[in-house]
């Protein structure tokens, strides 16, 4: 498990921290989820569809970060670093975070 403490800053934006190894999907968090219920529920629903077999994967680039989903990998890169920047961690992983983003966004609203 990750550990990722989600919170919001002094200005009221949204972020994410994380363990030095998992700087990226901190920024991932702040980047494309942005604190948005909507893009968490999205993106779970997708994890769930691949889960059950009615889809392969998920692929495409946000704001600055790429993200692929398979049945058992997420990777995350930075679209836009001159250094390539890439984290692959567990599916299950990277579901609990979102789950744990919605949980923080849910006490929020």
């Amino acid at each position: 498990m990750i550990n990722i403490q989600f919170y919001r800053d002094a200005e009221g934006y949204f972020k994410a921290d994380t363990d030095v190894q998992y700087f990226l999907l901190g920024q991932y968090f702040e980047t494309e989820v942005q604190g948005v219920i909507g893009v968490c529920t999205d993106l779970l629903e997708t994890i769930q569809e691949i889960e059950i077999g009615d889809r392969t994967e998920l692929e495409g680039i946000g704001n600055a970060y790429g993200l692929k989903i398979t049945s058992k990998r997420v990777t995350i890169w930075n679209e836009f670093a001159e250094t390539e920047q890439t984290l692959d961690i567990p599916l299950s992983d990277f579901k609990q975070a979102l789950e744990n983003c919605c949980i923080f966004l849910q006490t929020m609203s």
